[in-house]
């Protein structure tokens, strides 16, 4: 459903993604993982379209990216962004309603059908009580569910997102991953989720994608990509790996102190 052959991004002369390959299958859920500034956001801008990469192949539902038009991607591939910009003074329903849009033909008002769409997206994000509050009187974390209500209710087979849960308190993290998880599932979609929570993208992704340098440093089941090793060399970071006791997903654990001794190591040339 989709497929990524030698992607390729730079700014300037900065490569961001270089040679990247990804197969995602109907119904798999996979992370992409890494500290910041090694491609993750940029390799979902590169996917949804909104950045045309120097070179390589995205193929949406076997489709060519590079040849689809606006509307043709929007019913293809959802986007929850890490922060989005939000219309100020909409109501909740109407933004929700917007992603109903690549639905319909220019200058047609949305049918009861949309509506329904939308009012179970809202409810299935446990927002349906905002729906008509003003975005402005939102907080961050009802925001940030109501932008997942949105991406639902377009009702795209491939669904990215940037963090999901970065503003979202314990219960509503998973819940969210729950809902993407199972609604995605039930649909033969695939998610392509960006996360800096390790021990929660164990949990809930099918495989992990591990980047260092716009490159894939390892890719594969949770536990064969959260290692030790992988951690300390990608991360720099000094870590313990413990199986999670509900289902041995990994759980990732700092350890204390390993900051000061990390830094050290760098000023003598022993982590590169």
């Amino acid at each position: 459903m989709l497929s990524i052959e030698k992607l390729a991004f730079s700014y300037g002369d900065k490569i961001i993604i270089d040679g990247f390959d990804l197969e995602v299958r109907p119904g798999e859920l996979v992370g992409i993982v890494g500290p910041n500034g090694t491609g993750k956001s940029t390799l979902l801008r590169l996917i949804s379209g909104v950045l045309k990469a120097d070179s390589g192949v995205i193929r949406l539902n076997g489709r060519d990216q590079a040849d689809l038009k606006a509307k043709e991607r929007a019913l293809l591939v959802s986007v929850v962004p890490q922060n989005p910009r939000m219309p100020l003074g909409f109501r909740v329903i109407d933004l929700v309603l917007m992603g109903r849009n690549a639905h319909l033909s220019l200058l047609q008002w949305e049918s009861r059908r949309d509506t329904e769409v939308a009012r179970e997206a809202l409810e299935l994000t446990d927002t349906l009580d905002l729906a008509d509050r003003v975005i402005d009187s939102l907080s961050g974390g009802e925001r940030q569910r109501v932008i997942i209500a949105m991406a639902l209710a377009q009702e795209s087979p491939i669904m990215l997102l940037d963090e999901p849960t970065s503003n979202l308190d314990l219960s509503h993290q998973t819940g969210v991953m729950d809902l993407v998880t199972t609604v995605q599932r039930r649909r033969e979609g695939v998610v392509v989720v960006a996360m800096h929570d390790l021990t929660l993208a164990a949990q809930y992704c099918d495989r992990l994608v591990m980047l260092s340098n716009g490159r894939i440093h390892a890719e594969g089941r949770p536990q064969d990509v959260l290692t030790v090793e992988n951690i300390s060399g990608v991360y720099g970071a000094e870590v313990a790996v413990i199986p999670h006791p509900e289902g041995g997903s990994p759980v990732v654990l700092p350890i204390r102190g390993s900051a000061s001794t990390i830094k050290g190591r760098e000023k003598s040339g022993a982590v590169e």
